[in-house]
């Protein structure tokens, strides 16, 4: 995978594991909860984790097709899905209820960036055994 594309999957990997901390234990945001722009939410609950599995989807491209790159792919394929699935939802319903696409999408994106990062680390100690 290109170093680009790598820093970039590896910088939103840590960005969702932090809001994922901070949105469990119950820290303070440094961004309103509901924030939007004009009509469209910009959660960052639902944005960060969905660029992660886009940018998961292009795993098996770079890397070519084994179990570590499909099995990223595919979570980020249902990351991605929830992600747009839940801006869908916030930006079209208009009936109250509980929402629980943030939770669903937040929690997908954890376990791809837990993936990502232990892919990572295993692939680092094959270099250092080689």
């Amino acid at each position: 995978m290109s170093s680009q594309l790598r820093v970039a999957q590896h910088l939103l990997a840590a960005f969702v594991l932090l809001i994922t901390i901070s949105t469990f234990l119950g820290l303070p945001r440094p961004y309103p909860s509901w924030p939007t722009l004009g009509p469209l939410p910009i959660n960052p609950e639902l944005l960060v984790p969905g660029a992660l599995g886009f940018v998961a989807l292009l795993e098996p491209i770079h890397q070519g097709l084994n179990i570590g790159s499909v099995t990223i792919a595919t979570v980020g394929a249902v990351t991605l899905w929830l992600a747009a699935t839940s801006v869908y939802t916030l930006s079209a319903s208009s009936t109250g209820g509980v929402f629980w696409g943030g939770f669903l999408t937040l929690l997908s994106g954890a376990v791809l960036a837990g993936l990502i990062l232990v892919q990572r680390v295993v692939y680092r100690r094959r270099q250092g055994a080689a």
